[in-house]
């Protein structure tokens, strides 16, 4: 019997899936446990399959579209059945709730999509100016298998349907795109301002992208770029309100150390050497975990999370490594991080790091560190502070690794210094505790051996 097939919920707190990429079409005959669809969460992207084997009849959105989990994105059944029914039970569907349109919230407070109060926006004057409008009538299919309602009769039933389910993403005040489509110009650097779209509505789909031919160079200095407005990803709104919500709820200080690295970088180098001859080898940053994870362990008061009834104090060693992506961050773990070699724990870094930016993590790799660590020395930043990521009750900003004059023995000379900013909770961390933290992540980062035997 045909069925709704419906966006999955990857994590207990996902709330919208990204539709990546169709892997079938329509009419393909499917197996037990065969991937349908690529689904992007805000932090990772997972294959969808199916557990019967089935036909998918219909495709209901496209690749690019944003969709709440539970919300319907595919028919699927046996060849030849009608699924005209379904058809007109989707086109009554609320995106927003994926209820029948019949049971949405009143008209005076209409449930809307984002990408619907973004074209009312676009449309309508300022609230304080207009009394407020009726909700839109959902067109209902007719015997002749039509449709009526304003705006919709004689319209054939797929035009109809599109022009219900609309467009999640509107990208400016006049260009309508899918995510897919946008990712595609900004790769080609082509100005979505000039292309034609011909989806639904006008929207501006990917071989729209693929068609355009950019216009032949000038001479002169031209227009100016327009604006661009960027609609914001799933990542980006997790990433701004975990971290709003721990910036106004954790009563933070910052402790500076600047940190001797002349062992280090010898240290660092002759293991370097002896690694090479099987191919490996350990980063700085590699080091600095390590030497972290160490001193959680020397100093476990540190690794800890506040409650309101009480402080968990973690079993674990486990140590969060902030790693950039395109559309925001993302934090993989490394566990027991302070019982692990420095090759596995830098093949375990590498390992997640890579699965991190294909977005292929699963979402334990990525949750529940005590305590992290945020890199930009690599990027020539001297010093800076980062935000807590809960649970955790601090995280280490590390600055850039670099030669400068120093003081020894009352000479001066040239040496290799580091600077580290730790975050605390004040609520978990005090002052004492936090410098007590420091000093011993200084003792493995300038004496390294430390790190290896202890």
């Amino acid at each position: 019997m045909a069925e709704f097939f419906e966006m999955p919920q990857a994590t207990p707190t996902m709330e919208f899936g990204t539709l990546g990429e169709w892997k079938v079409t329509e009419g393909t005959q499917l197996s037990p446990q065969d991937v349908i669809a690529v689904v992007e969460t805000d932090k990772a992207a997972m294959d969808v399959e199916v557990f019967d084997s089935v036909v998918l009849l219909k495709i209901l959105a496209a690749d690019g579209d944003e969709i709440p989990a539970g919300f319907p994105i595919a028919i699927i059944g046996q060849e030849g059945e009608d699924i005209s029914a379904l058809m007109a039970q989707f086109a009554t569907m609320d995106p927003a709730g994926a209820a029948p349109a019949s049971q949405a919230a009143p008209a005076t407070q209409p449930s809307v999509t984002p990408a619907a109060e973004t074209r009312a926006s676009e449309t309508q004057p300022a609230p304080d100016k207009v009394a407020a409008a009726p909700a839109p009538t959902a067109p209902k299919p007719d015997l002749k298998g039509g449709w009526t309602g304003p705006g919709y009769a004689g319209k054939a039933l797929d035009d109809a349907l599109m022009e219900t389910w609309g467009s999640f993403h509107v990208e400016g005040p006049h260009v309508r795109i899918s995510p897919l489509a946008r990712k595609l110009a900004e790769t080609k650097g082509v100005d979505v301002a000039l292309i034609a779209g011909s989806g639904p509505n006008g929207r501006i789909v990917k071989a729209d992208v693929e068609a355009h031919k950019a216009p032949a160079v000038g001479t002169g200095i031209g227009a100016p770029k327009a604006d661009e407005t960027v609609r914001n990803s799933k990542m980006r709104k997790v990433i701004a309100g975990r971290l709003k919500e721990s910036y106004l709820d954790a009563p933070v200080f910052f402790l500076t150390a600047v940190l001797d690295c002349d062992s280090l970088v010898a240290f660092r180098r002759d293991l370097n050497g002896q690694l090479a001859e099987q191919g490996l080898k350990v980063s700085y940053n590699d080091l600095t975990v390590a030497a972290v994870a160490k001193a959680l362990r020397d100093v476990p008061q540190v690794n800890a999370s506040w409650g309101p009834d009480a402080i968990t104090r973690f079993g674990s060693v486990d140590v969060g490594v902030a790693v950039a992506l395109p559309d925001g961050l993302i934090t993989p773990v490394i566990r027991q991080a302070d019982k692990k070699s420095l090759v596995q724990l830098s093949a375990e870094t590498k390992d997640l790091v890579s699965r991190a930016r294909d977005r292929k993590l699963d979402p334990s790799e990525y949750s529940g560190a005590g305590f992290a660590v945020s890199n930009l020395g690599m990027m020539q930043i001297d010093q800076f502070t980062a935000i807590i990521n809960p649970p955790g009750s601090g995280i280490l900003a590390v600055g850039a690794l670099q030669q400068e004059p120093v003081v020894n023995n009352g000479e001066l000379a040239v040496g290799w210094r580091m600077k580290v900013t730790m975050t605390c909770d004040h609520r978990v961390i005090d002052g004492a505790l936090g410098a007590q933290f420091l000093q011993s992540f200084r003792g493995y980062i300038e004496n390294p051996m430390r790190i290896v035997v202890l």
